[in-house]
């Protein structure tokens, strides 16, 4: 009986061990931990990416609140998947939301659509932004993006938790709104409205605001 009782014990704390390291590994993570876990997260999506519809205008104007595929993974490190899809369920973004061990919000995000790869790196109240593999600059807490010295304003969106619009301006110009998935009623309702046609950057640009903001506000 002595012997099962210390063989639990060594167990116990063998487990105890193995957590308080997995914690202090995923604890505000370095740049080697977060290229790993990048790397890691696009293996595992890059079947869902193939199966991707074609990128174009007409997704993006249909594109709806409505994910498929959703999964939750809990444990020391958070880890939550999904694809968005068309109002006729065609699947357009797929993304991965890993949130690591932190007092505030610490996660990569990663998202694809066939044509743009969005990589989000939040910490210290901030958004690093990677789109198509270029620095584009940091997003503040209050949803202004800047290039990464801070001098130049790229877009901006409002935000407001009682809206149902929260308006994207790219350049200074209103371009559209993201629907606030909080106080949509409708069922399957559109995720953008616009107001006219953007060029490729400003689109971009909107998509990198606009697809963080649908992320974050879901989970």
């Amino acid at each position: 009986m002595a012997g099962l009782a210390l063989l639990a014990i060594l167990a116990l704390s063998g487990a105890g061990i193995y957590l308080a390291l997995k914690t202090l590994q995923n604890y505000k993570p370095g740049r080697n931990k977060i290229q790993k876990d990048l790397a890691q997260i696009k293996a595992g999506l890059q079947p869902l990416v193939n199966d991707l519809v074609p990128w174009s205008r007409e997704e993006m104007e249909q594109l709806s609140l409505n994910q498929v595929n959703k999964s939750n993974k809990k444990g020391v490190v958070k880890t939550v998947q999904g694809i968005f899809t068309t109002i006729y369920h065609e699947p357009v973004i797929v993304y991965s939301y890993r949130k690591y061990v932190s007092p505030t919000e610490n996660a990569l995000i990663y998202a694809r659509t066939s044509k743009h790869e969005l990589i989000y790196r939040v910490k210290n109240n901030q958004v690093e932004v990677v789109i198509n593999n270029q620095l584009v600059g940091i997003v503040n807490a209050g949803g202004v993006l800047t290039d990464f010295k801070g001098k130049n304003l790229l877009a901006q969106i409002t935000r407001s938790g009682q809206d149902l619009l929260l308006p994207v301006r790219v350049g200074g110009k209103e371009v559209g709104s993201v629907v606030n998935p909080r106080h949509a009623k409708r069922v399957n309702p559109r995720a953008f409205e616009f107001i006219g046609r953007m060029q490729e950057e400003e689109e971009a640009l909107f998509l990198s605001l606009s697809v963080l903001e649908l992320i974050r506000q879901t989970h």
